[in-house]
């Protein structure tokens, strides 16, 4: 276990395993039979979780990467490549001790088998009862323009994979999918077993020494509930490709050629035994290819996005329109699959031996790198910092010291990413969840580092430094702001867990009007600009981009880059690689798989090593967090540790909790005649001392919630609270459990809105502040303390401190953190968007 998860070396975990061994012999409780292993090879094969057996170390040719297998490599005459015309060397051959002659490969590319890692899945206590049955599935329902999308099977596509089919050859090279003889041609969701998976390849650096790039091929298994299906375990990782470069498309071809054969077999069914169920046969296909863009574009055959004539995937622009308006225009941009192989705009690579398999149809645009690494970065880098757009003249009061003095004062909900301390001078962000928060305070970062005396933005150009070169474009603050609200406004539209296509195609016209006005500032902008105008076509076929985005993914390299490896070449450390992460599916099976007289400490044990991934709470743990709540019933937990009754009458503001508690729950409870502990009269007496527990926290759809009588929670004691059809930000002073009589315990909060009122002068983003999520407020002021139940808690907030010049008080902006949009809400934005342009 210290090898797998603590990342100790194989030499250290040995001597552990020798010591601990040691210490029993020594206490006379080591058994004499069946003799303890000593060795950790052995330990692992004894115990069913050495990954040896289900990894295959193809020998690869170093020029071309022509695969072969082990068996292959020793029948092979010589140690020349069996590709024409190559030059690469794919073995060398030794005398071992015994003087037989042994054969040592130049380079391996180890891999897995789908078809094996799905058996092995199949094999665990309700992993194909958790697998979604689309049998009875409505289709196209996302037709209707106002049809909440809430994953990935609401896409289009979930329902015209097809089984039982082969892809021909015909005349002049053309391809056409036919049935298998003998078969009938289906789609996949009319199997109970039809699963659908989306591909990912991406390269990682795992050296610090010098360039080194590794690549990993990973299935993830859309069938399963949302929560799962970015779980690790619930993951394969097919291959992992070895550095220290980037392969090209031939070379990537040969690294894709056992996936691909298991893909096809799949296709056309593959008889799997289940958990405690009759063997049946198991139906598979690819329903997205979803890399980054280069990823992409390389896998899937097509010209690079730089390409001149052919940068896009899915219209037919060339390069030379992405800087003109015809480039924003995503109303006449026809999917270009027909003109893609007229014009020869696509290579031949080894997925299109699969059936089904259309580039441009099945590829999807990842909204991770396209905006967030992609247009929010170009922004800040060459748009404002680029451009000299907080100019760091007049000191303290300077755009540029105010720019940096806000980032350091916003006080964020403890689950999320901070922001660098030091981004006035250090502006880069290596993160896309970085990018992703700054965008959520720029209204307010631009006006308070931009606005004059009557705190309006001057709509004119900042100095700029001496000795630079004057940018090109309109640096006009006023004009620059107007285009930044469109994109924040579009961005929020879009990166929202469930979704409307009505919604969608309103945040596609603000990230165009957006585009089209940073041309008319003269703003050079790149292919990610125009690749962000097929966005709401990939969500009308994928569902909502939390389904396909690439944060899973990257978090998957992030668990890869801190495995402990030789550091030899190869593919000698991307093998290392491979075995930690097949060992974490062995070790979670035998888990699962302990039988009923196991020590309840041999369990506790595995348990927490299991939740260890779950403490690494980046981005996608913290979405699979909120995924898992709200799959339960209940989605709010609570502390496990039992709280303690306290006294309402001293516990909090003094003479505030009482009354309101005890008014609260009569209305909860009308049943019931509740009576204060001093009444005569007669009831159920509400005991100031045992009818109530304190709570430090509660986690309420996987994000923790604290209280500001709790000092060690106090940072998160900040939230919207829903109240109706409306909502509002308020400070939560207490979470209590309530009980009174045989009534189920309540959870309940004790909260006071920030002050708000007609005074605050209207600020620059007030037209869109609803699906920005922003509310504005007097600073330390509250209207009066009220209860309300936890589960009206909707999401957590930031608070970002300003100063009014207009009414001469200081404010808090509280920006919130909800991912979801109410209809109304939409329908107010679309009424705006209408009457601006």
């Amino acid at each position: 276990m210290a090898n797998v998860y603590g990342n100790l070396p194989w030499t250290q975990a040995t001597n552990l395993l020798n010591h601990t061994l040691n210490g029993l012999f020594i206490a006379n409780a080591l058994p004499v039979f069946p003799r303890p292993v000593r060795a950790l090879a052995s330990a692992k094969q004894h115990l069913g979780i050495n990954p040896d057996q289900w990894i295959t170390q193809y020998v690869i040719c170093p020029e071309c990467w022509k695969h072969h297998s082990p068996a292959q490599l020793q029948e092979l005459p010589t140690p020349d490549c069996t590709v024409p015309d190559c030059t690469g060397i794919l073995y060398t051959e030794r005398r071992d001790a015994k003087g037989q002659l042994v054969r040592t490969a130049v380079k391996i590319n180890p891999q897995t088998s789908i078809i094996g890692s799905l058996q092995c899945m199949l094999m665990r206590p309700g992993f194909a009862q958790s697998i979604r049955d689309s049998r009875n599935d409505i289709q196209q329902q996302n037709d209707d323009e106002n049809f909440t999308m809430t994953d990935i099977h609401h896409g289009t596509l979930w329902h015209e994979l097809e089984m039982n089919i082969v892809r021909e050859v015909v005349e002049f090279g053309t391809v056409r999918d036919q049935p298998v003889e003998g078969r009938n041609r289906q789609k996949l969701t009319e199997h109970r077993y039809g699963l659908h998976l989306t591909m990912n390849c991406d390269w990682m650096g795992i050296l610090e020494n010098r360039p080194h790039s590794t690549g990993a091929i990973y299935f993830a298994i859309n069938d399963l509930p949302r929560d799962q299906h970015f779980l690790q375990i619930n993951v394969i990782c097919a291959a992992v490709l070895p550095g220290p470069k980037e392969p090209n498309v031939q070379q990537i071809n040969h690294c894709l050629e056992p996936s691909t054969r298991d893909l096809m077999k799949l296709q056309n069914g593959i008889t799997m035994v289940i958990f405690e169920e009759e063997p049946v046969d198991i139906y598979t296909d690819c329903e997205i290819l979803d890399c980054n863009m280069p990823a992409a574009h390389k896998l899937s055959g097509t010209a690079g996005h730089s390409h001149d004539m052919h940068p896009c995937l899915y219209c037919d622009i060339d390069i030379t329109k992405v800087n003109t308006c015809e480039g924003f225009d995503y109303n006449a941009n026809p999917l270009r699959q027909k003109a893609i192989l007229d014009d020869h705009g696509v290579r031949w690579v080894i997925l299109n031996l699969v059936a089904g398999w259309f580039p441009s149809k099945k590829t999807a645009l990842d909204f991770m790198h396209c905006i967030f690494l992609g247009i929010i970065a170009h922004l800040f880098m060459h748009v404002l910092f680029g451009g000299y757009m907080f100019s760091g003249v007049g000191g303290r009061n300077s755009p540029k010291q105010r720019f940096e003095t806000l980032i350091n004062s916003v006080k964020w909900p403890t689950h999320i990413t901070r922001l660098p301390k030091n981004l006035g001078e250090n502006q880069s962000l290596k993160k896309a969840d970085e990018w992703r928060r700054l965008l959520t305070i720029t209204p307010m970062l631009l006006w308070w580092s931009w606005k004059d005396e009557h705190d309006n933005i001057p709509d004119i150009a900042p100095p700029v430094p001496p000795n630079v070169q004057v940018p090109q474009f309109s640096r006009r603050c006023q004009r620059i702001y107007g285009a930044v609200l469109l994109l924040c406004v579009g961005v929020c539209l879009l990166a929202t867990r469930s979704i409307l296509m009505s919604q969608a195609r309103l945040g596609q016209s603000f990230l165009s009007q957006y585009c089209l006005c940073c041309l008319d500032l003269k703003i050079h902008l790149t292919i990610n600009h125009h690749a962000s105008m097929h966005i709401a076509d990939m969500i009308k076929m994928f569902g909502p981009v939390y389904s396909w985005w690439l944060f899973a993914f990257e978090q998957f390299n992030g668990m890869l880059e801190c495995v402990n490896h030789n550091g030899h070449d190869g593919g000698r450390m991307e093998l290392t690689l491979m075995c930690n992460w097949v060992q974490t599916h062995l070790i979670y099976e035998y888990a699962l798989s302990l039988p009923e007289g196991a020590h309840d400490m041999e369990r506790a044990v595995l348990n927490k090593i299991i939740k260890t991934q779950a403490q690494q709470r980046g981005s996608m743990m913290t979405e699979i967090a909120v995924y898992r709540s709200e799959a339960a019933h209940d989605n709010v937990r609570l502390p496990l540790r039992q709280a303690k009754f306290i006294n309402l009458c001293t516990f909090g503001p003094e003479g505030v909790l009482y009354p309101h508690l005890i008014t609260y729950c009569r209305l909860l409870w009308p049943d019931l005649t509740i009576v204060d502990d001093f009444s005569p009269n007669a009831g159920i007496l509400f005991f100031a001392s045992k009818v109530a527990r304190a709570l430090t926290y509660i986690c309420k759809d996987g994000i923790r919630y604290g209280c500001t009588t709790n000092r060690r929670t106090q940072s998160d004691a900040y939230a919207f609270v829903s109240y109706g059809q409306s909502r509002f930000p308020v400070e939560i002073t207490a979470l209590l459990v309530v009980g009174v009589s045989n009534k189920v315990p309540h959870v309940c909060a004790l909260v006071h809105r920030f002050k708000s009122d007609e005074n605050i002068p209207l600020m620059p983003w007030s037209l869109f502040e609803h699906p920005l999520g922003i509310h504005t407020s007097y600073v330390n002021e509250f209207l009066p303390h009220e209860v309300v139940p936890v589960s009206h808690i909707v999401c957590p907030l930031a608070l970002i401190p300003v100063h009014s010049n207009i009414i001469k008080k200081n404010l808090w902006v509280l920006v919130s953190f909800d991912h979801l949009l109410n209809k109304s809400c939409l329908v107010c934005v679309g009424f705006v968007f209408g009457v601006i342009w």
